[in-house]
C-alpha cells in the first residue's frame, strides 16, 4: 500500500505553488502551502498531526527562518530542507548547523529537488522504523509522554552505554537553537516522573552526563546472570 507523504513548503511567491506540485505526484504526497512565517508558526503550534518533511524558503517578508526558530516559542520536531537564492558559504554552514537536512539553490532544477526529496524522505521512514523498534522494546504508553520527551528518550541509544551529556542531548533535540539553560531540566524532571511507574531512570552520574537505566525486575536478573557467566 502506497504511504501518502506530508510536505509543508514554506514560500511566499504564489508562482512556485504549482511549480512544487507539478514536482511532487499528488498520488504520493499531500503538500500545504504557508505563504509567511507566522502562519507556519501557528500552524505547527496547533497542529498534532506534523508533517514527514518541512521544505523551507530561508527569506520570508516577515523574517528570516533561523530567526524564527530562535526567537519563537516551537521546537521542530520534524526533518526540515531550506531553499535560498544565496550561494554564501557562511549561509550554506549556518543552515547545516540550525540542523537543515539539506540546502538547495534557487532556481532549482525540477528532477534535482524531486529525487533529493525522495531520498531524505527514505531515510527519515528508516530512522523512524528503527526508533520505533528501540521504543517498542521499552514496552512504554507513548501517549504519557510528549513529543520531546520521546526524542530525548530515543537520544540515549545514540550510544551503547546510553549515558549523553547534556550538551548532546540538547544537541539532538534542540539542534542549535538556543534555549534557556533550565529547559532540558524542566524536561528530565517531568521525564523522570513519568517514566518511575514502567521502572526506568535517567541517573544523572556527574559533569553533566545522563544515564538511561532500565530498571525493571526482569532486566536486574538477566544483569545479574550475565555477571555471574564473566566470572567464570
Amino acid at each position: 500500500m502506497l504511504l501518502i507523504k506530508k510536505l509543508w513548503i514554506i514560500e511566499d511567491m504564489v508562482d512556485l505553488q504549482p511549480i512544487y506540485k507539478h514536482i511532487f505526484d499528488q498520488e504520493e504526497n499531500v503538500i500545504t502551502f504557508f505563504k509567511s512565517f507566522d502562519e507556519f508558526r501557528k500552524s505547527y503550534s496547533n497542529e498534532k498531526n506534523h508533517p514527514d518533511l518541512i521544505i523551507a524558503d530561508i527569506m520570508l517578508e516577515d523574517g528570516h527562518f533561523f530567526k524564527l526558530l530562535n526567537e519563537s516559542d516551537i521546537t521542530l520536531t520534524v526533518p526540515y530542507l531550506v531553499i535560498s537564492s544565496s550561494d554564501d558559504l557562511d549561509t550554506i554552514r549556518s543552515a547545516y548547523q540550525a540542523g537543515a537536512i539539506d540546502y538547495i539553490l534557487k532556481p532549482f532544477n525540477q528532477n534535482e529537488i524531486r529525487a533529493k526529496v525522495e531520498r531524505h524522505l527514505q531515510n527519515i521512514d528508516e530512522k523512524n522504523q528503527e526508533s520505533s523498534k528501540s521504543l517498542e522494546a521499552l514496552n512504554l504508553d507513548l501517549t504519557d509522554f510528549t513529543n520531546k520527551e520521546i526524542k530525548i528518550i530515543e537520544s540515549f541509544n545514540i550510544k551503547d552505554e546510553k549515558t549523553l551529556h547534556r550538551n548532546e542531548i540538547v544537541k539532538v533535540i534542540w539542534k542549535n537553537i538556543a534555549i534557556h539553560p533550565n529547559t532540558l531540566d524542566v524536561h528530565i524532571y517531568n521525564l523522570r516522573k513519568k517514566l518511575k511507574p514502567y521502572n526506568y531512570i535517567i541517573k544523572a552520574v556527574g559533569n553533566g552526563l545522563f544515564k538511561f537505566i532500565d530498571n525493571r525486575p526482569d532486566k536486574a536478573v538477566e544483569s545479574a546472570s550475565e555477571a555471574s557467566s564473566e566470572a567464570y
